[in-house]
């Protein structure tokens, strides 16, 4: 029984965080799409800085993943 709670568990928390990323990701799209030049030529700066926060959230987890699987950098 120990073993399916401990499968459940990373089933559960693997799709959570694709989920996350994915969200992120779909976000940083929409809001780089969005963050071009308003009709006077003015920038709207920030739909590109939530782009950029959405990104750089996409990659910290990235990273974070990589560093618990990597036993090398424990």
């Amino acid at each position: 029984m120990q073993e399916f709670i401990n499968f459940a568990t990373v089933l559960v928390v693997a799709v959570c965080v694709a989920g996350m990323i994915s969200t992120l990701y779909a976000s940083g799209l929409r809001l780089w799409a969005a963050g071009g030049l308003d009709r006077e030529g003015y920038a709207r700066i920030m739909p590109r800085v939530g782009s950029v926060i959405c990104f750089a959230g996409c990659v910290f987890i990235v990273l974070f993943a990589l560093w618990l699987m990597i036993p090398i950098f424990h």
